[in-house]
C-alpha cells in the first residue's frame, strides 16, 4: 500500500510539475491614435490592442500613465476584440483612453501597458504635435469614445476614417489610379518591375484604398507559389496614411502589406491576389475585395559571358570572406574553414569548394541572419566546412569562387576569397631497429613488436610415445536423453491445460448443480417444513408454490411464473406432461393462491396443502417430458 500511495505521489508531482512548465506565445500590442495633430482642448483617444491565440490568458488591467502636456480623461474602456488572418484567429482585449491636450507642444504619449501571465507588456509610444486651437467644434467630451467611435471607425484593422475637421494626410500622387474598381473600399497590388531574371528581387506592395470606415475580419496572404518570399514590414497596416485620387475620387490609401518575392524559375509567373474581407455600413459584413494577380515575365540571365560555375538564381551584390583555422595540423587532422557570403539579393544555397587530392571537405554548416533592410534584402550567410588533410607539408587550399549576376550593373561579377595555405605536419614514423650489438632481450623485444601473433603459439606440442585413448565425456543431450528434453516442455504443457480444463468442467457442474431446479425445489419443500413448524401459513404457501414452479422447470424447461393460470394446462401438455398432471398442477396453485390469503385458514387445511404439493412436487419430478405414462 506505500509503494502505491508512493508512486500516486510521484505520478501526481509529475503532472503538476509538467503543467506548471506550460508556457503561452506573448501576447501581439498595438498601439493606436485618432490623429497625431490635435488642437488644445480637443479630445483625442489611444487605444491598445492586445491578442492572443485562442485558449491562452487573456490580457488584462491595462494601465496608461498620465503623459505631460496631455491629462487622461476617461478610461480605459475595455472590450473584447477577435482578429481572423489567413484563417487564424486571435481574441483578446481593445482598451480605450480619452485624452486632452494643455497646450501647444510635442507630447509623447507613454506606451500602454496589460497584465498578462503575471507580467507587465507594453504597447508602442505615441507622439502628438498639439496645436493651437482653430475655433473649430470640437468633440464632443461626453459620451467617451468608445471602440469604432469617431476616430476610428472600428479596430479590427486600424482603418478607421479621419473626422472632417482633422489635419488630412498628404495626397501622393505616384499612388493615382486611373480608374477606381470600386467606390467604397477596394485593394490594388503594384510591383516595381513587370521583368526579372531567375533569383532577381521583386517588391510587391499591396494598398487598401477606401472612402468609408471599414473593419477587416478576415485576410488571406497571395500564394506566389514559383517565388522565395520575404516580408518588407515589421508590423503591416500600420504604415501612415496618405491619399490618392482613384477615378476622379479622393481615397484614403493604407499600406496593407509590402513583401520581397525571388523568382525560382522561368515563365511568366503568377503573384497571387491578397484578399480581405472588409466590414462597413455601405457594404456589409464580410464583404471580400482582392487585389489584381499580377504576372511577372521572368528569363535568365545572358548566356553570353557566363562564368563557369554560376549556378541559377545566384542573383545580387556579393562579396566573400574566409577564415581558416588552425593554420597548422598534424598529419590526418582537421581544421576549420568559415566562409561568409555578405550582401544583397538571393544569396546562394551552396559554394563550389576547391577539389585536390589529399584534401577532403565535409558538408557545411550553415548560419545566416537575413531580412529587410532599406526596401532590399540584405544580411549574410556563413558555411562552416570540417577540411581533413590527409598529405604532408605547406598544402594550399586553393580558392572559393562566387560568381553571381548583378542586375544593378546588368553583368556578372566574381567574387572570390584566397583560403591560402596551412602546414601538415609529417606522418610519424616508426622507430628504427636497434645497431648492431645490442643486447638479444632488446632485439627479441623489438622483433615481437614488429612481428605478427603466431595464431599456434597455444597448441600443445609434439607427443613422441603413445599413451592410453582417454574418450571425451559423452554430451548431456545426445540420443534418448535429447527427445526427451524436446518433447517433455509440451506434453507437460498438454496436461497441465488438460487438468485445467478437467477442473473448470467439475467445477461449472458443481455450480450448476447447486443451483439446478430439482435442488431448488427441494430446498423450497424445506422451507415449507421450517415455515409450518413456525405457524407461518403464508410462507407455507409461497414455499409449495416456489417448489412447484422450479419442479415444472426441472421436468419442462418452462419459465412457469411467466404464463397465466388459465394458459398453464396447455403449455404443460405441450412441453410433455399428461393431462390429468398438469389440471392437478393448475387445481394446487388455485388452492395455494387462496390459502395465502385466507385469514382464517386452518392448520389442517395447510397440512393438507404441504402434504398433497410435496407428493405433487415429487411426481412432477418423477415424470419429466417426454415419459408420459
Amino acid at each position: 500500500m506505500s509503494t502505491m500511495r508512493f508512486v500516486s505521489a510521484c505520478t501526481a508531482a509529475m503532472a503538476i510539475a509538467s503543467a506548471s512548465q506550460v508556457a503561452f506565445a506573448e501576447p501581439q500590442l498595438k498601439t493606436r491614435i485618432s490623429t497625431t495633430r490635435p488642437e488644445v482642448g480637443e479630445p483625442f483617444t489611444i487605444q491598445l490592442s492586445a491578442l492572443v491565440s485562442p485558449g491562452e490568458p487573456i490580457p488584462s488591467d491595462p494601465v496608461l500613465k498620465p503623459p505631460r502636456g496631455a491629462t487622461i480623461m476617461g478610461g480605459p474602456s475595455v472590450g473584447q476584440s477577435m482578429v481572423v488572418i489567413n484563417g487564424v484567429a486571435q481574441v483578446g482585449i481593445d482598451a480605450t483612453w480619452q485624452l486632452v491636450a494643455n497646450a501647444p507642444a510635442k507630447v509623447k504619449i507613454p506606451a500602454p501597458t496589460v497584465l498578462w501571465a503575471g507580467r507587465r507588456f507594453s504597447g508602442q509610444a505615441v507622439d502628438v504635435e498639439v496645436v493651437r486651437a482653430s475655433g473649430r467644434p470640437k468633440r464632443s467630451t461626453n459620451p467617451f469614445l468608445l471602440p469604432g467611435g469617431p476616430g476610428f471607425g472600428g479596430f479590427g484593422f486600424p482603418f478607421g476614417g479621419f473626422e472632417p475637421e482633422e489635419t488630412l494626410p498628404p495626397i501622393d500622387g505616384s499612388l493615382e489610379l486611373r480608374t477606381a474598381p470600386d467606390p467604397y473600399v477596394f485593394v490594388h497590388a503594384r510591383a516595381d518591375k513587370k521583368t526579372a531574371v531567375v533569383g532577381e528581387q521583386i517588391t510587391v506592395t499591396f494598398y487598401i484604398y477606401r472612402r468609408i470606415s471599414t473593419s477587416v475580419e478576415d485576410r488571406h496572404d497571395p500564394t506566389a507559389a514559383d517565388f522565395l518570399r520575404f516580408s518588407m514590414l515589421a508590423n503591416p497596416g500600420a504604415e501612415p496614411i496618405v491619399r490618392a485620387k482613384a477615378g476622379g475620387q479622393t481615397y484614403d490609401v493604407i499600406t496593407a502589406d509590402r513583401i520581397a518575392l525571388f523568382p525560382v524559375r522561368t515563365g511568366d509567373l503568377h503573384v497571387g491576389s491578397l484578399q480581405f474581407a472588409f466590414t462597413g455600413r455601405p457594404i456589409g459584413r464580410r464583404s471580400a475585395r482582392a487585389s489584381e494577380d499580377l504576372v511577372i515575365r521572368v528569363t535568365e540571365p545572358p548566356r553570353v559571358g557566363r562564368p563557369a560555375g554560376y549556378v541559377l538564381g545566384d542573383v545580387g551584390r556579393f562579396s566573400l570572406t574566409a577564415n581558416v583555422e588552425p593554420r597548422r595540423i598534424p598529419f590526418g587532422g582537421t581544421l576549420a574553414v568559415t566562409a561568409r557570403v555578405s550582401g544583397n539579393g538571393n544569396f546562394p544555397q551552396s559554394l563550389k569548394v576547391p577539389e585536390r587530392t589529399g584534401v577532403e571537405w565535409l558538408d557545411p554548416e550553415k548560419r545566416e541572419s537575413i531580412g529587410a533592410q532599406g526596401g532590399i534584402i540584405a544580411g549574410y550567410r556563413s558555411f562552416g566546412y570540417v577540411v581533413r588533410v590527409k598529405e604532408s607539408g605547406n598544402v594550399n587550399l586553393g580558392k572559393i569562387d562566387l560568381p553571381h549576376w548583378d542586375p544593378a550593373s546588368r553583368k556578372y561579377q566574381v567574387a572570390s576569397v584566397d583560403l591560402g595555405t596551412v602546414e601538415v605536419l609529417p606522418e610519424k614514423q616508426p622507430p628504427p631497429s636497434s645497431p648492431h650489438g645490442a643486447s638479444s632481450a632488446s632485439t627479441e623485444a623489438a622483433a615481437t613488436d614488429k612481428a605478427p601473433a603466431d595464431p599456434f603459439a597455444n597448441i600443445p606440442g609434439v607427443r613422441t610415445t603413445l599413451g592410453t585413448y582417454t574418450p571425451p565425456p559423452a554430451p548431456v543431450f545426445e540420443g534418448p536423453r535429447l527427445f526427451v528434453a524436446l518433447g517433455a516442455p509440451p506434453i507437460a504443457y498438454a496436461l497441465f491445460s488438460a487438468g485445467l480444463a478437467s477442473a473448470r468442467r467439475i467445477r461449472l457442474r458443481r455450480q450448476a448443480g447447486a443451483v439446478s431446479p430439482e435442488r431448488l425445489a427441494k430446498g423450497a419443500l424445506d422451507d415449507a417444513d421450517r415455515a409450518r413448524s413456525s405457524g407461518d401459513a403464508k410462507a407455507v404457501c409461497a414455499a409449495i408454490e416456489r417448489a412447484l414452479h422450479h419442479a415444472l422447470k426441472a421436468a419442462t424447461d418452462l419459465e412457469t411464473r411467466g404464463i397465466l393460470l388459465d394458459d398453464l394446462p396447455g403449455e404443460l401438455e405441450t412441453a410433455g406432461l399428461s393431462e390429468d398432471l398438469a389440471t392437478r398442477t393448475k387445481d394446487l396453485f388455485d388452492e395455494v393462491s387462496a390459502l395465502r390469503f385466507d385469514p382464517d385458514a386452518s392448520d389442517a387445511s395447510v397440512e393438507e396443502l404441504m402434504r398433497r404439493g410435496k407428493s405433487l412436487v415429487q411426481e412432477v419430478l418423477d415424470n419429466p417430458a417426454g415419459d408420459r405414462g
